[in-house]
C-alpha cells in the first residue's frame, strides 16, 4: 500500500467508513493502464482512453463550466479517472460534490495515484460507490431549487452506456421521490395541520387501522387503482368477486360502481375536497380507510365504518401520535394512496395481495381508465414539440372532475395547474417488457418504494396484473384470471373492535400543546420589534455598518432559535413554520456577501418569516381553541 494510497483511505475513513474499508482489503484486477500524453496522464481501460487525449484538464473544465454552480447546487460525478473532472468540481462548486465511481478497479486505481484526500476531507464532498449510498447523499442534500445535475467524461458514458442510462434513470427516481416529499411539505404541511384540527371530533370516532390487524388473516386481497389496464380486468373482476376482499382509491370507484362492482374498502387520503370522486355513490356498505389529515368533506358520506391509516412518516400525523397516544409504527406510507390501500391490506393481514390498473405510466395514449376521474387525460406525441405531453380531450369535463369549485375559473386553475405539473414531470420508465413507456416523475418515484415495500414484508405474495405499464419489482406479473382462477371465496367480510380513544387525555393534551405553542408568540413579537427597527435603520444610513450587523446577528439567533431548538421541542410550531422555513433556509444559503442589497433582501425575508409565523400561529391558537371545546361537549 503505497503512500498516496494510504493517504486517501485515511480520508476516506473519516467520510465513508465502509468504502474505505472495502478498498482497503481490495485485490484489483484488469488494471486501467496509465498513459502520459503530452497533454498530461490519462487512463486506457476496455481499450478506450477515460480522459481526453488531447487536453484532460480542459475537458474537465468545460463539462463542469456548463453546470449550474450556486449554494444550493448538487454536482454529481459520474467516474473518477485520474480525478481532474473531481477536482476541478471540489475546487470550485459553491455546493455539494458527490463522487459516484461503481467501479472498484478505477476508483483502487486512481487513490494509487493521486492525492485526493485534501478534496475528500472537504465538507461539501462525498464519494460512493453504490446507487443506494448515492441516493442517500443526495436526499440529506436535497432542499428547495437544487435538483442533481450529473457530469460525466463523454466515455464514462460510452463503455457502459447501459450503466450510464440506469445511473440517469436512477437519479430522476430519487428526485422525484424528495420532489414529492419537498412538494408535500411546502404546500401541504400547513393545509394538512389545518384538515387535521377541523377533523378532530370526528378523528375520536375513526378507529386506527392497526387496532384490527390480521382480521383477514389468509384471504386475498385486490387493490385497484385507475390505470388504464383497469379497463381490460373489469370483467374478470366481476366473474371472480367473492374471492378476494377488495381495496380501492377513490379515482377508481366510479369505474368499479359503474360495472356493479362494490368495494369492501375505500381509501382516499387528500386534503383538497375530492368528495365528487365518490359523489352520487351508496357507500354505506363500505369501510373508509382515510388520513386523520384528509379533507373533512370527505367525511360527510354514510360509510359502514371509518378507519385511520395514520402515516407514520408524516410529521402530522406523528403530532397526532403525541396527542392521542397511539402508535403508528404500522403505517407505511410514499405519499400515493394506492400504497395506503397496499399497507392497509397487508395490516389486514391479507396473504395474497394483488395490483389492477397500477400501471404507473401511460399506455396506448391513455392516462387513466375511462369511468376514473382524470378519463379525459391522454398522452400523445407532439411532432412539433419533438416530446409526449399530456392533454384534456374534454377541458371543462377535466377541470369538474378534479375540483368541486362552484367558480368556473377556479376549476380551470385548478386543472391548468394539474396538467403543467404532468406536462413538467413527463419522462419514461422500464416497461414489464422491457421497452420504455411514458409516465411521470412521480409515478416513477412510486415503483422503487413498492419494490421496497415486497422486500420488507416478505411473508406473503405479491402480483401485478398490469403486465402492460412499469415494471415493479418483487410482484409477479400474472393475469388476473390467474391470480384469482383458484383463490377460496372470501366468505363475509367484517370488522370489529370495542377500541375508544380517551378523550380527555387528547383533550388534556391538545392544551398543553396550545400553551407550548404560545410560547413562540413572545419569540415572534421580540424579533418583530428587532427586525422593523433593523430595516428602518438600514433604509436611512444606505449601508452596511458594524451597527447594522450585530442587529442582524440578534434577529438571526431569534430565527434559529424559532426553527432550531423551539421547533425540535414543539412539533406543531415546526409543521406550521415548516414552509416558510425552506424558503428562509435557501436565502440564507445564497447570501454570499454582506452588501447592502443582500442585507435588505435577508432582512426582508426574516420579516416575512415572522409575520406569517406570527398569523398562522394565531390562527392555528383560534382553530384549537373551538376544536377542544366541541371535544369537551362531545365527550361530556
Amino acid at each position: 500500500m503505497n503512500n498516496i494510497f494510504q493517504k486517501n483511505i485515511a480520508a476516506l475513513s473519516q467520510k465513508n467508513k465502509l468504502l474505505s474499508e472495502k478498498l482497503a482489503g481490495y485485490i484489483p484486477s484488469d488494471l486501467p493502464e496509465l498513459i502520459q500524453e503530452k497533454s498530461g496522464y490519462n487512463l486506457k481501460y476496455m481499450g478506450k482512453f477515460i480522459h481526453n487525449p488531447l487536453n484532460p484538464l480542459g475537458e474537465a473544465q468545460e463539462i463542469f463550466g456548463m453546470a449550474t454552480n450556486e449554494p444550493v447546487a448538487i454536482h454529481v460525478i459520474y467516474g473518477i479517472g485520474l480525478g481532474y473532472l473531481f477536482q476541478v468540481a471540489s475546487a470550485n462548486s459553491k455546493g455539494t460534490v458527490i463522487l459516484y465511481e461503481p467501479d472498484l478497479n478505477i476508483l483502487w486505481t486512481a487513490f494509487t495515484l493521486v492525492d485526493f484526500s485534501s478534496d475528500i476531507l472537504k465538507n461539501n464532498v462525498f464519494i460512493t460507490n453504490t446507487l443506494e449510498d448515492t441516493y442517500d447523499e443526495i436526499y440529506k442534500k436535497s432542499g428547495v431549487q437544487n435538483t442533481p445535475q450529473l457530469l460525466s467524461l463523454t466515455s464514462a458514458r460510452e463503455y457502459d452506456k447501459k450503466a450510464f442510462d440506469e445511473i440517469v434513470r436512477k437519479l430522476q427516481e430519487i428526485v422525484g421521490i424528495y420532489s414529492m416529499d419537498l412538494k408535500y411539505t411546502r404546500e401541504k404541511f400547513y393545509p394538512s395541520i389545518q384538515m387535521l384540527i377541523q377533523n378532530l371530533p370526528n378523528l375520536l370516532k375513526e378507529k386506527p387501522l392497526a387496532r384490527f390487524k390480521d382480521s383477514l388473516k389468509g384471504k386475498t386481497a385486490v387493490v385497484v387503482s385507475a390505470g388504464p389496464t383497469l379497463d381490460k380486468n373489469i370483467a374478470v373482476l366481476k366473474k371472480y368477486r367473492e374471492k378476494y376482499v377488495l381495496f380501492t382509491v377513490g379515482t377508481a370507484v366510479k369505474t368499479l360502481y359503474k360495472n356493479g362492482i362494490k368495494p369492501d374498502f375505500l381509501c382516499i387520503i387528500e386534503t383538497y375536497n375530492s368528495s365528487k370522486q365518490v359523489e352520487g355513490l351508496d357507500l354505506s356498505e363500505v369501510y373508509f380507510i382515510t388520513e386523520p389529515y384528509a379533507n373533512p368533506e370527505l367525511r360527510n358520506f354514510k360509510y359502514r365504518e371509518i378507519f385511520s391509516h395514520i402515516s407514520a412518516n408524516s410529521p402530522i400525523n406523528q403530532l397526532w401520535s403525541e396527542i392521542c397516544g397511539e402508535n403508528i409504527e404500522e403505517y407505511w406510507s410514499k405519499g400515493t394512496v394506492s400504497y395506503t390501500a397496499l399497507n392497509s391490506a397487508r395490516i389486514l393481514g391479507c396473504s395474497k395481495i394483488i395490483l389492477t390498473g397500477q400501471d404507473l405510466a401511460y399506455l396506448d395514449g391513455q392516462c387513466y381508465s375511462k369511468d376514473s376521474a382524470y378519463k379525459d387525460l391522454v398522452c400523445q406525441f407532439n411532432s412539433e414539440k419533438d416530446n409526449w405531453e399530456i392533454v384534456a380531450k374534454d377541458f371543462e369535463a377535466f377541470a369538474s372532475a378534479i375540483s368541486a369549485s362552484p367558480n368556473i375559473e377556479e376549476r380551470h386553475d385548478t386543472a391548468n395547474r394539474r396538467l403543467e405539473r404532468l406536462n413538467n414531470s413527463l419522462y419514461k420508465v422500464k416497461g414489464i417488457s422491457g421497452q420504455m413507456i411514458p409516465t411521470e416523475s412521480v409515478y416513477a418515484a412510486f415503483v422503487k418504494p413498492l419494490s421496497e415495500f415486497t422486500e420488507h414484508f416478505n411473508d406473503r405474495e405479491y402480483i401485478n396484473t398490469s403486465l402492460e405499464g412499469a415494471q415493479i419489482d418483487g410482484f409477479k406479473n400474472i393475469s388476473l384470471e390467474d391470480a384469482l382462477k383458484d383463490t377460496e371465496n372470501t366468505g363475509n367480510i367484517k370488522i370489529e373492535s370495542d377500541f375508544d380513544y380517551n378523550a380527555g387525555i387528547i383533550r388534556e393534551n391538545l392544551i398543553k400543546t396550545q400553551n407550548s405553542l404560545n410560547e413562540a408568540v413572545i419569540q415572534i413579537e421580540s424579533g418583530k420589534s428587532r427586525i422593523k427597527n433593523l430595516i428602518n435603520n438600514l433604509k436611512r444610513k444606505r449601508l452596511v455598518d458594524e451597527e447594522i450587523l450585530k442587529d442582524l446577528k440578534k434577529v438571526s439567533l431569534i430565527y434559529l432559535f424559532l426553527s432550531g431548538e423551539f421547533s425540535d421541542k414543539n412539533k406543531l410550531f415546526d409543521i406550521i413554520t415548516a414552509s416558510n422555513k425552506i424558503e428562509l433556509d435557501y436565502e440564507m444559503k445564497m447570501m454570499t456577501d454582506f452588501k447592502y442589497e443582500s442585507v435588505s433582501r435577508i432582512c426582508e425575508k426574516l420579516s416575512n418569516y415572522l409575520t406569517d409565523a406570527e398569523a398562522k400561529v394565531n390562527e392555528i391558537n383560534n382553530m384549537l381553541r373551538g376544536k377542544v371545546n366541541e371535544i369537551v361537549d362531545s365527550a361530556g
